[in-house]
């Protein structure tokens, strides 16, 4: 098995962290939602796309990469302020290689350190039965809304530590 890293996201990652969202969106939950959906979700990975990322999301969240091959595999984030898990996203490339395993890892150890007593998240439909299998129950179905104000289907799930 490869050695996945994982450790903080630094600035110099945003690129990598956008294009394994974009990769995740538009390859992996291809099959649960349609173009229109995916192209809210995620867009093209652009220097305004880049400084957008920085100034909404990279310094509001605690955020780790996965590091394979030499590249970005994938990255999640929590809100420890707010038991958010965020995200944990994996590029298409590296699916089925134990990276979001290792990142929810990782998030769920920072998470505890940080006083969390639960993790919280709106997971996509592509993406709930990996946070099954990864003892977070379902609290219910909605919609949740993407920074564009767009709304997709998403799972309600938490886990308790």
């Amino acid at each position: 098995m490869d050695k996945i890293t994982i450790r903080a996201a630094t600035i110099a990652d945003s690129p990598g962290i956008l294009e394994a969202h974009y990769s995740a969106v538009h390859t992996t939950a291809a099959a649960d939602y349609p173009p229109e959906v995916r192209n809210a979700w995620s867009t093209p990975v652009t220097p305004e796309r880049i400084d957008q990322y920085l100034e909404h999301a990279l310094s509001k969240q605690t955020t780790v990469v996965a590091e394979l091959d030499g590249s970005i595999a994938g990255f999640g984030a929590i809100v420890g302020a707010d038991n958010e898990l965020r995200a944990v996203y994996v590029a298409a490339a590296y699916g089925r290689r134990g990276v979001g395993s290792a990142l929810l890892r990782e998030l769920e150890s920072i998470a505890k350190e940080q006083g969390c007593r639960e993790l919280h998240l709106d997971s996509s439909l592509t993406a709930a039965p990996f946070y099954l299998h990864h003892g977070y129950e379902e609290t219910g179905r909605g919609k949740h809304s993407l920074s564009s104000g767009a709304k997709m289907a998403c799972v309600k799930m938490r886990k308790v530590f």
